[in-house]
């Protein structure tokens, strides 16, 4: 899957490709549970979109 975001100035542009697999485990639920990738990847969209 590729998401592409481009602000409405213009001045940013970000494109993510990630593959459909997802990295989280599941707990006896099927919950699927937290992953250090998840954090790491809202931060990139936060400074990619709008800076520090």
């Amino acid at each position: 899957m590729t998401w592409s975001w481009t602000r409405a100035d213009g001045k940013r542009q970000m494109t993510v490709a990630m593959n459909l697999v997802r990295w989280n485990t599941l707990d006896a639920t099927g919950t699927p549970q937290p992953h250090p990738i998840d954090d790491a990847l809202s931060v990139l969209y936060q400074q990619a979109r709008c800076g520090n």
